[in-house]
């Protein structure tokens, strides 16, 4: 009898252990298709904020908007489906008027490649950029002779 009453109770135990442990399970969360980066990208992006570093000394940092924004704000269209680019203005942010650019990597961009009438640049994204996403921060390094960093661009745009 005591026998059957010491298995009940460790069955009782059990059985609350169960449950106990499924209550702290966490619950499964749906995670859906990743945003494409192509389609994030497309858009008509309106320029919103410049800050200009000093390579050497990336702590001094000046707010240059105002030397940027005119009469006309400074628009970039860029389009995914032919991978082409063009400013509203003529070279406005040293990268050329218009020409076609390229991401590093589609799925997980961290640079993009811009060619046009300006050469080859190179821009770093400074975040991911989905179709949520309504800023593209890119940041453009321009150097002197001999290949030295001589200012540093970090451009804000906002979606028109």
């Amino acid at each position: 009898m005591q026998l059957m009453k010491n298995i009940l109770k460790m069955a009782s135990v059990a059985l609350l252990l169960v449950f106990a442990m499924q209550a702290c399970k966490k619950k499964t969360r749906e995670l859906y298709d990743a945003s494409s980066k192509l389609e994030g990208i497309q858009d008509v992006w309106v320029l919103d904020e410049v800050k200009q570093y000093d390579p050497a000394n990336k702590d001094l940092t000046i707010d240059v908007s105002d030397v940027f924004k005119g009469a006309t704000p400074i628009e970039l269209d860029v389009n995914s489906k032919d991978f082409t680019f063009a400013f509203n203005q003529p070279n406005p942010l040293f990268v050329g008027s218009s020409g076609t650019w390229k991401f590093d990597d589609n799925d997980f961009p961290t640079q993009i490649e811009m060619t046009g009438d300006a050469g080859v640049q190179t821009v770093k994204l400074l975040q991911t950029v989905r179709t949520v996403d309504q800023k593209l921060r890119i940041q453009l390094t321009r150097y002197c002779g001999g290949g030295k960093p001589s200012t540093i661009y970090q451009f804000s745009f906002v979606r028109k």
